[in-house]
């Protein structure tokens, strides 16, 4: 029996609205939810498959995410967002097998014990995948002060994680206009002083705009690379310890790193 695979856009709007297509589908024809599939992208066709575009549609989205929170709960809900947000080209059927399970059964909220479903598993380590890395972000992010008295941050995320850092940063810093910007996908968080954030697509940031800080933030960027040189002891320099706690993957973004 061939099988109808959905191609959907890698965006949890997206893939919410393959999720309902394929629901459909699967009910409408008759073929059951193991006779469908989720993709966000194909790199070989596979024989006996019908691949199908579908265009995203935030009503639909709007109804499986109504569904999901209602019957699944908020947790259940966090978690398939979380891994909706990665990188990895899986995720798409996980999620989509992962809400399958969950409506199934009597007590939904409850999928993620079946620990021994392999789609309930993957969405699990996705979420984790995710949730550490935007851990990290949180800590690891560095703002600074442009000549225009605008802050801004430089990150390149693995994952899809900038909509989850607005909230926090905007929590903290609610009297300054700031901007965070994803060079992988070219996507900012932008917040503007006692305002809400909101996210947009953007061109690439030009360099020179971004290397306009302002003389005080100059002055205390070496400031505090002299304060690390002078509390380190070198015999007791451990580059892989610090690499344990501080990935290399981050630092070239983090002005403390930057050369003086």
């Amino acid at each position: 029996m061939e099988r109808v695979v959905f191609l959907c856009e890698n965006s949890i709007e997206g893939i919410l609205t393959g999720v309902y297509d394929a629901w459909v589908e699967a009910i409408a024809s008759g073929l059951g939810h193991d006779h469908c599939r989720l993709m966000t992208e194909v790199d070989q066709p596979e024989l006996f498959c019908i691949y199908r575009e579908i265009p995203t549609d935030s009503q639909k989205a709007g109804k499986v995410i109504r569904t999901l929170r209602r019957r699944l709960g908020e947790e259940v809900y966090e978690c398939l967002c979380y891994a909706m947000a990665s990188h990895e080209p899986d995720k798409a059927e996980a999620v989509y097998k992962t809400i399958v399970a969950g409506l199934s059964m009597k007590q939904g909220f409850r999928v993620l014990d079946k620990v021994t479903d392999p789609y309930v598993a993957r969405c699990f380590d996705l979420k984790r995948n995710v949730g550490g890395e935007i851990h990290r972000e949180l800590e690891f992010l560095r703002f600074q002060e442009l000549e225009n008295g605008v802050l801004l941050a430089k990150i390149h995320p693995k994952n899809d994680i900038l909509m989850y850092l607005g909230p926090h940063f905007s929590d903290r810093l609610p009297l300054e206009n700031f901007l965070i910007y994803d060079m992988n996908r070219r996507k900012a968080l932008f917040h503007e002083k006692e305002k809400e954030w909101y996210l947009m697509d953007t061109p690439e940031l030009n360099d020179e705009i971004g290397s306009r800080i302002s003389t005080q933030e100059e002055y205390y960027q070496n400031l505090f690379r002299l304060f690390c040189r002078t509390i380190a002891i070198k015999s007791r320099e451990n580059r892989a310890l610090q690499r344990q706690f501080l990935p290399l993957y981050f630092r070239d973004v983090m002005p403390e790193f930057a050369e003086a």
